[in-house]
């Protein structure tokens, strides 16, 4: 009777003792590495990845083209206010045209300038530059079409011996809007250019 009792006790520790084996820490089954440490490894690897991101949006540049963009900027910006005081001259000068042709002529030749040193600035990108800007230079060169029809209009209504100067106050208005535009390119350039 004790030789049958002593069988039935082994037999059940037997089967229990591997249930709570894999029932406490590290026993049975794959080691699990700490949340914090995990945490940890997925943060550096996200850190690590807007590095790389950071920098391949960063342009080597000479410093010859960073003062060229810096040159345009001040250009764009410079066509910016003069159609803004172009807008309020024919905004005060109804029909007076005199006022108006001799600011437009200015705005003119300025933005000829612009165009000029613009085209400076393209000539010496190189190809992989002018690849990573392709985007921006179509922008810019929409705005560019968009500014040059703004500025004929009001040339085109200047012809008339009586202009209306409400449609050339709203054509400058709308030239200043577009020179703004072009600046913001200008100046996001600017932000990813990197000079040894």
């Amino acid at each position: 009777m004790k030789a049958k009792f002593t069988a039935s006790f082994l037999f059940v520790m037997l089967a229990v003792l591997p249930v709570a084996a894999q029932g406490r820490p590290g026993g049975g089954g794959q080691h699990q590495a700490p949340q914090g440490h995990q945490g940890q490894s997925q943060r550096g690897s996200e850190m690590g990845k807007g590095t790389m991101q950071r920098d391949q949006a960063r342009i080597h540049a000479t410093a010859q083209q960073r003062d060229q963009l810096r040159a345009c900027d001040q250009s764009a910006n410079q066509i910016r206010q003069r159609a803004r005081d172009l807008a309020r001259t024919a905004q005060r000068s109804g029909s007076q045209a005199e006022p108006m042709r001799a600011q437009t002529t200015q705005l003119r030749q300025q933005f000829r300038s612009m165009q000029e040193e613009h085209n400076w600035l393209m000539q010496s990108l190189r190809p992989e530059q002018k690849t990573a800007w392709q985007e921006r230079i179509r922008k810019m060169e929409q705005i560019r079409e968009q500014a040059e029809a703004q500025l004929s209009s009001i040339e085109g209504e200047l012809a008339h011996t009586y202009p209306d100067g409400r449609h050339i106050a709203e054509r400058a208005r709308e030239m200043e809007r577009l020179m703004k535009a072009w600046q913001e390119q200008y100046r996001e350039m600017n932000k990813q250019m990197t000079v040894p």
